[in-house]
């Protein structure tokens, strides 16, 4: 099978049905493909595809997987060369979207994953902070594909073969930065990430089950950025990374006791994090430079 669809649904009935129908709607796929949604809120209800061709399977976890979770359990089960995963609020913008994103693994062996543009369904107008570079203005205004050295998850690709060779997301980060862990790891092992301004999804952005604000936001990403800076970026970064994450999380929640428990928490995965420690070769932190991605923190 060449294609596989990944859709994590939390309790978004219209929303996923949304999704799937744009999903139906894409041109020029092979024949047979599939989808497979995994239902973290247990109360999926599926729009059932046009044509027996279509192979949907739901997935009904006896627990919230989480975002991580959720999506190795449905890349454990997909059969494709090539995994399109797809948030359940967040639909495609075209008929021939994942077309061209099948044709851009065709056409580039090394192509390891790529990222795709989110737009907000009022104004069409892209949604900066799921631009996958930190130059915001530089992404956006790009016309043709380019390298970046991460991608985002409300809309993205995968080729099967690549994450088989360097593993699954890190399933404990639940939500958020689990991407960058993944798009560094196959940076390392040779492919690349591209950004494409040709695919787009409308993301509409619902809140349940993803913490957007507050202190279990930025506590979340606090942890799971220092993670991941622990996992696979040499010193002095993994320093730098708690220390401005510590006080950007201060400043969010004026809370002593939640950064207090950052640390705590790390410090009890200190061994864990020891055993998991496998900085990225020299030869990758000099390219992740040269394209631009932000590793001080």
């Amino acid at each position: 099978m060449k294609l596989s669809f990944i859709v994590i649904t939390y309790q978004r009935g219209a929303l996923l049905q949304r999704c799937l129908a744009s999903i139906y709607a894409q041109e020029g796929l092979p024949p047979n493909y599939e989808v497979i949604v995994i239902d973290n809120g247990g109360d999926a209800v599926l729009l059932d595809p046009p044509t027996s061709a279509i192979q949907l399977h739901l997935e009904s976890p006896t627990a919230n997987l989480g975002v991580t979770g959720g999506r190795n359990h449905g890349m454990a089960l997909a059969q494709g060369e090539y995994w399109v995963l797809i948030d359940d609020d967040a639909v495609w913008q075209t008929p021939n979207d994942v077309a061209y994103i099948l044709h851009a693994f065709e056409s580039h062996s090394d192509l390891g994953a790529l990222a795709i543009k989110s737009l907000y369904p009022d104004s069409q107008t892209p949604i900066r902070m799921d631009l996958p570079h930190p130059r915001k203005r530089y992404i956006q205004e790009t016309t043709h594909d380019i390298e970046v050295p991460y991608f985002y998850g409300v809309a993205h690709a995968l080729r099967a073969s690549a994450i088989k060779t360097i593993g699954n997301y890190p399933e404990r980060f639940f939500n958020y930065m689990e991407e960058i862990d993944l798009s560094y790891r196959l940076v390392d092992a040779g492919y690349h990430i591209c950004f494409t301004p040709k695919v787009a999804v409308y993301h509409y952005q619902s809140h349940l089950g993803r913490p957007t604000q507050g202190a279990n936001y930025w506590r979340q990403n606090a942890l799971n950025k220092s993670r991941m800076a622990w996992r696979l970026l040499p010193y002095p970064y993994p320093l730098t990374t708690l220390a401005i994450w510590s006080i950007v999380s201060l400043y969010k929640t004026r809370s002593l006791k939640l950064v207090w428990g950052i640390w705590r928490q790390l410090w009890q995965e200190r061994d864990l994090l020891r055993q998991e420690r496998h900085p990225l070769h020299h030869a990758t932190i000099r390219y992740l430079k040269q394209i631009g991605a932000r590793l001080l923190y």
